[in-house]
């Protein structure tokens, strides 16, 4: 009887996880968005256990997708793939591959327990013979082989199947400790006392590791803002701005506001940040945040309205131009993200990139200092970019903020254990 209902509960996780891998495929924004948005509109329907079922099987098939996608045409032909019928047969090899389906929970798939074991250790189907290197890796760590040839052609092989090793991990759950409200060695208290494993990042300040998977943002320590959730890449490129109290800063780029809240804290409150965004109900979002944080020098704004704010007639001590990129440097905590790009967005972000550092530049001040950021590992996004603006602009000059006197700030996803991270500093002479 038991064994009965627990079937009863799989089969009917896996056609709602099916539903939605339909759903957020379609949806062009983020995974995490529509799932959020998901859970949050049917709270009171989908209890915890089924929301941690379906995001692990669908982040898994974002980040498994070629490989699964060669395991259920070898298992059952291209039929495995189509209709409704094909979405739930998918998720239940990516619920399988996740361990979060035992193999007698895939007999009613027809699927041998042998297959299953060469699933969960990651091989290759027998009859699948890659026609290159670069398309067996693609296949193994499930990357589009456009990207895996533009990166081997980069970075060689063997470093090319690092990187795709290190995006293929599950990531860490990294945490800022918001410094407004409480230091990070009482953080860390409050946690060991929860009974949650906790450690410091090795390079970022205020930054927390969880090594458990919990919900943490359903705990009275958030509610009271007593962190944020953001990588330590981007932690450390807000603290190689080198902000102080009493500055006024404009996060041209602001989204939900990550950057400006973990700036706001580094000043101590004292001065002014400006945040705007194209999407003017990230807006919203950053008041929110802003308030829950104690975030109270935080000024959201509307973009098209600049020339009237005070701050902008007078001209901003730093400006950030945390851009919108593709990405690449993200997608270990994104897998949705690589399928999403193509090789047209390469060629055409450098050019929305560079205009809006074009537009921002006029409200800088004279020697103040402009911070140009992407998660991008991409060149013509981030150094390409950066020589244009420099031989447009004889009035600004970089300014070296790279590990040992380097250029530019990198964060190497393989080496930092971070997301990727490129950071120019540019001054107004």
């Amino acid at each position: 009887m038991k064994d009965e209902k627990s079937g009863r509960m799989i089969r009917s996780q896996l056609r709602l996880a099916a539903e939605l891998w339909r759903g957020v495929r379609q949806d062009p924004i983020p995974a995490d968005r529509f799932l959020s948005r998901y859970f949050f509109h049917n709270r009171k329907k989908i209890g915890s256990r089924d929301r941690r079922f379906i995001s692990e099987t669908i982040y898994g098939a974002f980040r498994n997708k070629s490989f699964l996608e060669a395991w259920a045409t070898e298992l059952d032909g291209n039929s495995a793939m189509n209709g409704a019928a094909g979405d739930e047969f998918f998720c239940a090899l990516s619920a399988a591959k996740e361990g979060l389906l035992e193999a007698e929970g895939l007999r009613e798939f027809k699927i041998p327990e042998k297959a299953y074991g060469f699933i969960r250790s990651h091989d290759l189907p027998p009859n699948h013979n890659p026609a290159s290197p670069e398309e067996s890796l693609a296949l193994l760590y499930s990357f589009p082989l456009w990207l895996v040839r533009r990166w081997v052609e980069r970075y060689g092989f063997t470093g090319t199947e690092n990187l795709l090793a290190f995006f293929h991990k599950r990531p860490r759950l990294v945490i800022r400790t918001n410094t407004l409200k409480i230091d990070r060695e009482e953080l860390l208290e409050w946690f060991k006392r929860r009974g949650l494993c906790a450690e410091r990042t090795l390079r970022s300040s205020c930054g927390v590791i969880l090594n458990e998977r919990k919900n943490i943002l359903d705990t009275e320590a958030f509610r009271d803002g007593w962190f944020e959730i953001q990588d330590e890449g981007s932690q450390l490129v807000c603290q190689k701005m080198e902000v102080r109290p009493g500055e006024i800063i404009w996060d041209v780029c602001a989204g939900g506001g990550g950057k400006s809240l973990s700036l706001a804290a580094i000043m101590g409150n004292k001065g002014r940040i400006v945040a705007t965004d194209l999407r003017t109900y990230k807006l919203d979002e950053i008041k929110k945040r802003a308030k829950r944080a104690g975030a109270f020098n935080i000024f959201p704004a509307d973009l098209g309205r600049m020339n009237e704010l005070t701050s902008a007639q007078k001209g901003f001590d730093k400006i950030l131009v945390d851009a919108p990129c593709s990405g690449t440097g993200t997608f270990s905590r994104n897998p949705d993200a690589k399928w999403r790009i193509d090789e047209s967005w390469l060629t055409n972000l450098p050019a929305e990139q560079f205009s809006i550092i074009e537009k921002a530049l006029p409200y800088l001040k004279k020697n103040g200092r402009l911070y140009y950021v992407t998660c991008s590992l991409e060149p013509v996004e981030n150094e390409g970019v950066v020589q244009k603006v420099l031989s447009v602009h004889p009035e600004m000059r970089k300014i070296p903020c790279g590990e040992q006197g380097g250029d530019f700030f990198k964060l190497w996803p393989v080496e930092s254990g971070t997301d990727g991270f490129f950071l120019a500093t540019l001054e107004k002479i």
